[in-house]
């Protein structure tokens, strides 16, 4: 156990009967150091002067004893090793918060006894030897700490209502068919107007502006934005952490894309596509898509 963080308490304990003394003449002495956090304690106690017995009569406990709703409440916390010259030790792991396993608590003892209890009439009361007082203050119950607030619904109403003004102005929108193979199987509109793009990502912009146009399109769980581009990682925006991550081929590059006599590199040079970042119509949270398989023709890509 690391006591680095712990708090030490020695409790000097007081003879209450000689009657136990190995030598009459001298008292019996005992010291107790108790060492405790919230969550472990270590209780070691030491006694000097203490009569033995030799056919093993009676042996000496350490008891916590305190008032709990009006009455006298005990704890046991073991037994004390004797040596022969009236010398006797013990260390005991406790767990302040719990000391038996029912909520009984360190806090809630005030005194600790070192008692001669018989070992040959279980009824026989404990006879009290030493004592000391010790005081252990009650930790205070840390206060619930509130969720921090969370702001991202409202970016996600931003989008959501975003999409929605799309929507409503679709009729005034150029139908498109943008892919041989859309995994998405959305119905796709281009928009020329970058001041119409839904998402923030500052890395669509200069495409959108260059091309000239993004597409917008639906299905009946998402709304999808599409980013002109070509399969490149500089070409990604964002770098896909605004929700990009998702790619198809143009209408008509698919044999670009499939001609293995081509270098890999020449073919993602020369095939133009779009990065695809989909909507939930429900939340609007930006996530991604369960795109279906594609089984033949060219497949979109996640980078």
């Amino acid at each position: 156990m690391d006591f680095s963080k712990t708090r030490k308490s020695p409790i000097l304990l007081q003879e209450i009967s000689r009657k136990y003394a190995l030598d009459p003449l001298r008292p019996i002495r005992g010291f107790v150091k108790l060492e405790n956090n919230a969550d472990k304690g270590l209780v070691t106690v030491i006694v000097e002067n203490v009569k033995i017995f030799p056919a093993g009569e009676y042996c000496y406990k350490l008891l916590l004893a305190g008032i709990k709703k009006e009455q006298q409440v005990y704890h046991l916390l073991g037994s004390i090793v004797l040596s022969s010259g009236g010398r006797g030790e013990g260390i005991f792991r406790i767990r302040p918060a719990d000391l038996n396993g029912h909520g009984s608590c360190l806090w809630e003892f005030d005194t600790m006894i070192v008692a001669a209890a018989s070992v040959t009439n279980p009824r026989e009361s404990l006879h009290p030897v030493l004592q000391g007082k010790f005081r252990i203050a009650c930790p205070a119950d840390p206060l619930p700490t509130a969720a921090p607030k969370d702001y991202s619904p409202f970016y996600q109403d931003f989008v959501l209502d975003r999409c929605i003004t799309i929507a409503r102005m679709q009729k005034q929108l150029t139908d498109i068919r943008p892919f041989y193979h859309d995994s998405t199987s959305a119905h796709w509109k281009k928009v020329l107007d970058w001041s119409d793009f839904p998402i923030l990502s500052p890395g669509s912009e200069t495409p959108v502006k260059i091309y000239g146009h993004f597409l917008w399109g639906w299905n009946d769980t998402h709304y999808f934005v599409a980013v002109p581009g070509r399969f490149l990682p500089a070409e990604q925006p964002d770098s896909g952490r605004s929700g990009f991550t998702f790619w198809q081929p143009i209408l008509g590059m698919e044999k670009i894309q499939q001609d293995t006599s081509l270098p890999l590199q020449q073919r993602r040079d020369q095939t133009y596509g779009y990065w695809i970042a989909s909507i939930s119509r429900r939340t609007g949270k930006i996530e991604e898509y369960p795109y279906r398989a594609v089984t033949s023709g060219c497949p979109g890509t996640i980078l």
